[in-house]
Formats: structure tokens, sequence, C-alpha cells
């Protein structure tokens, strides 16, 4: 069966949206309040309220890398959702939530989409039941963008997804909610009228010197994973570190190898059977504003780590291509007796031609467990 990578948690929502540093300009205080319906197990639909908090620079200039920045998110939680999950057991709430951000780019330069998750700490789910607060911390993905252009960038929360929320009874042990197993899941819709923009930053002209030292250029590649939801019965389950990895630059000219890692990806086999699983990945060109660099020219080095205690052995795939076609990241044979925990990983290696132009290039990495 097919493994996920998706929704649910209860609290910090947005915490860890884009990356801003202090650069020339001071920091500031920004924040944006907004409310969502979720769908919780046992009680289905119910809003949440939202507070995010962070500090951002006004200005920045052009030729500047915005920098992993902190952020903070407050979500109030209904006395209804606290009653629904008090019946099943459930003393404490904790998970991660990932933030959707969309970086309006200056000199009309498009739009990036950005996917962030978060941590959301532990939480007393008050008895006899009324609202309570949840907090979330992240950290937004530096080193990503660099300010090409003048003008004015906006930053805006356009959704949220929660996922691998936990609910623990007294013991501290998982409680279990239908139709979810040891974590569950909440989809989340943001509300019809609700704000979305959190800051609006001014780049500013780079220097004025007529003659400049001519530098490197250098290209960057953010390639994201998305995993297909499907929950329930079978146990067999991915969830991954993160979706966003960023390659080293490579001179424009030059070509070479622009290198990173995968984001780590934790496969759980509780099915307690005699079938094993397949991890497997395929990768789309890599495309931007200067051209298109080939999906063949994406490799990986695939590492696999077996838990302790696990009846199967988890096999690394094959160095090599990935493509459009897709290889294999890892996997576990059948066998009398498997299921475990296995840590799943792989370094990347993008091939790029020295005829590529100067630009940013991002790419979709998509993995699929079976």
């Amino acid at each position: 069966m097919r493994g996920t990578l998706c929704t649910v948690a209860t609290a910090g929502l947005v915490a860890g949206l884009v990356t801003l540093t202090p650069g020339v300009a001071a920091a500031a205080p920004v924040q944006l309040d907004q409310k969502y319906t979720c769908k919780f197990p046992i009680i289905s639909n119910d809003p949440i309220e939202i507070h995010i908090s962070s500090d951002m620079p006004a200005t920045m200039n052009v030729g500047e890398t915005v920098p992993e920045y902190d952020i903070k998110a407050v979500t109030k939680v209904s006395a209804r959702a606290a009653q629904g999950l008090g019946v099943m057991g459930a003393v404490t709430l904790e998970g991660k939530a990932t933030a959707d951000v969309v970086v309006t780019l200056p000199g009309a330069d498009g739009t990036l989409p950005i996917k962030v998750v978060n941590s959301v700490a532990k939480a007393n789910i008050p008895n006899p039941a009324a609202a309570f607060e949840v907090n979330a911390t992240g950290k937004s993905p530096g080193s990503l963008l660099t300010w090409a252009k003048p003008g004015t960038a906006k930053f805006d929360v356009k959704g949220l997804k929660l996922h691998n929320m936990i609910a623990r009874d007294a013991s501290g042990a998982p409680v279990q909610l239908p139709p979810f197993g040891d974590e569950f899941d909440a989809a989340c819709t943001l509300d019809a009228g609700q704000g979305t923009l959190l800051h609006t930053m001014e780049i500013k002209g780079g220097g004025t010197d007529p003659d400049p030292e001519p530098g490197p250029t250098t290209g960057k590649q953010n390639v994201k994973t998305k995993v297909t939801p499907k929950q329930g019965a079978g146990q067999l389950t991915m969830a991954q570190a993160g979706d966003t990895v960023a390659l080293s630059p490579v001179e424009e000219g030059a070509g070479g190898s622009s290198t990173g890692d995968l984001q780590k990806v934790t496969v759980k086999d509780a099915r307690n059977g005699a079938t094993g699983w397949s991890l497997t990945g395929k990768v789309t060109d890599f495309t931007g504003s200067a051209g298109t660099i080939g999906a063949d020219k994406l490799g990986w080095t695939p590492s696999c780590a077996t838990a302790p205690g696990s009846a199967s052995t988890c096999v690394p795939g094959s160095q090599g291509p990935v493509g459009t076609a897709g290889a294999t990241l890892a996997s576990a044979p059948d066998a009398a007796r498997t299921g475990g925990e296995f840590t799943v990983g792989a370094g990347l290696a993008l091939d790029v031609p020295a005829t590529a132009a100067a630009g940013e290039y991002a790419s979709v990495l998509t993995l699929t467990l079976t």
C-alpha cells in the first residue's frame, strides 16, 4: 500500500514561513491572525484560530540572500475538540504542521511557493473540557532566495496542513483515534474572508559601482517531494523530515555537480505479515526562467538504516540516475516475518551542463511507497 506525508495537527500551524534575517535594515515585529476549519477525528469539522508572529526587516537590497528566520504560532483549539479527545482518554497533544507560504517576487518576477514543516509542542488537554492553546515554532528555509530585482516583495500565508499528530493518554501511550492509528491527520481550510498578508518588504537597488569586479554566477535547484496521501488498513506508512532540498550552486559556464542531501524519510511497517515494501522516486525536469536542465541529469546514492528489533532488513537502491522513469530508493524483501522501522536517505547530485544559463532552477521529486 502507498505511504503518505500530509496533514494534521492542532497547533503550530504556520510556524516557519519564509526566512528573513537581519541584514542592512533592522528587523521589526510582524504578525497575522487567521481562522481555519479543520476536519478532526471523531468530531469532524471544527474551528481553530492562529496568531503568527515574527521579526522581519522592512527593507533588503538586490543581491542579498534571504536566510533562515524564527517564526512562532499560537493556536486556539475549541472546547469541543478538547471534549472529543478527552472521551478517548487523551490528556496531551503534539505533532507537526506545514504552512503554505507564497512569496510575491519584486519586479514582476512571479511568485515562489514554499512549504515549511513546524514542530507542535506537547500541550495539556484540559479536563473538564475547555478551549486551550497550543504553541508551535519553526524556522523558514534559508539561503534559497536571492533578490534579483528592486521593488515590493510580499509574504502571504495561504494554507495549512496538520500532520503526524499524536494524542497520548496518562501513561504516555498514543491513543487510537478512528480511522487512524498512533498518529492522526486533519486537513484544514482557510475560512472565507481571512487575510493572508504577513509582511511587505521593499527591495532596494544594489551598489552604485559602475565597474564592479566580476564574480561567479550561480544556479540553485529547489527539489521538492510529493507523497500521495493514503492512510488506514495495512499500517505501512512514511514520513519525511522536510520537503525542500537546496543543492549547492554551480558557476555559469563551468558546469559540474550541484549536490545536496534528500530529506530523511522514515518508513514504518506495522502490518506484521510476510510482505515487504518498496520506496521509489522519479523527478521532473529542472525548469526556470533561464531554461531547462533534464531530469536525467539528477542522480542519487541511496542509503538505508534498519532500527534495532525490526523483523525486516532495509536494502538501499542502486547508485545512478533518477529520471522521469524513476528508480528504487530503498526496499525490504518478502519474508516469513516482516516489519519494523527504517530510515532512508540519499545523496543527490545534479550534473549541470556548462551551457546552462545563470538562474534558479526547480524540480519536483515524487516518492511512492508500496
